[in-house]
């Protein structure tokens, strides 16, 4: 059965009459007739009794005639509700964010739009690792590089670009690299999470170029790894947005600074676009300013 059906049943009961009752719902008398039939299949359940002057309901159907008030009541204030949700910014959002980027470039923007919206609330999962939006109840998150294949929506909101990078007082004592072979003589402070294991990418002239890499400590925080280069235990491969400070003050330096330096676009992803209530809506428009 429909809400159709319901609201069919309720207005013959309330009309005594299906020309009544087709008329309040703007149908056909037949369209009508044929809801009330369909209902009582459904049910098999006799709801009303016909006659030639007026249509009764039966003991079962003034019974149901009750239930059917509360729950054409409760579903109209439902949508009501979802319709308000749809159009005032505000409600509960959940987010994905990787840990360095939301500290490093995201922060401000979310007190921004915090202060914009007080009527919203905002639940941030922190995570340099991959999360199922769906399975986990999120309405967006922020992915750096290239985006897998998937049902989610996505929408460009800034760019990254990897510098390798170490301190001045390692290379003076190990010295610098001058091509990425050279790396296999030193000390590389690996990425635990990266999708190319020990492999470090390198562009020349617009070709992909890979180095497998060593060395003796790795971690799954680009932050981390930064601390192990500024304290001279090796060379890192670095997001611009980490390790731009101590590149400018001159706490780090980069190498192979011949090579390309592509850009990796970064990401807002989210499961929903049609009907997107105005909330998340506000929150992509924000982070993609």
């Amino acid at each position: 059965m429909d809400i159709v059906h319901l609201k069919a049943f309720i207005a013959v009961v309330e009309e005594k009459s299906f020309t009544a009752a087709a008329n309040r719902l703007g149908v056909a008398k037949s369209v009508c007739s044929r809801r009330m039939s369909e209902l009582e299949t459904d049910l098999s359940a006799q709801l009303v009794n016909r006659t030639t002057r007026s249509v009764v309901p039966t003991q079962a159907g003034l019974t149901y005639y009750q239930s059917c008030l509360d729950i054409v009541s409760m579903l109209e204030d439902a949508n009501q509700a979802a319709k308000a949700d749809a159009t005032v910014v505000g409600g509960h959002l959940k987010v994905s964010l990787p840990i360095n980027y939301c500290k490093a470039v995201l922060l401000p923007k979310l007190e921004s739009f915090a202060c914009a919206y007080p009527d919203m609330q905002m639940t941030l999962d922190l995570s340099d690792g991959f999360v199922d939006l769906i399975a986990g109840g999120f309405d967006a998150a922020v992915r750096i590089g290239k985006l897998s294949d998937s049902t989610l929506y996505a929408r460009k909101i800034g760019e990254m670009q990897m510098v390798c990078c170490a301190s001045p007082e390692y290379l003076t004592q190990n010295g610098t690299p001058k091509d990425m072979d050279d790396l296999a003589h030193h000390q590389c402070l690996l990425y635990s999470n990266a999708i190319t294991g020990s492999e470090w990418v390198f562009y020349k002239d617009g070709v992909e170029l890979r180095k497998r890499v060593r060395g003796r400590f790795s971690a799954n925080n680009g932050m981390h790894q930064m601390g192990l280069a500024l304290r001279h235990h090796g060379i890192a491969y670095l997001p611009d947005f980490i390790a731009g400070k101590s590149l400018k003050n001159g706490d780090l330096v980069q190498v192979l600074a011949d090579y390309d330096q592509v850009k990796t676009d970064i990401h807002v992803v989210y499961p929903e676009k049609k009907n997107m209530r105005a909330v998340l809506r506000a929150f992509i428009d924000h982070l993609a300013e």
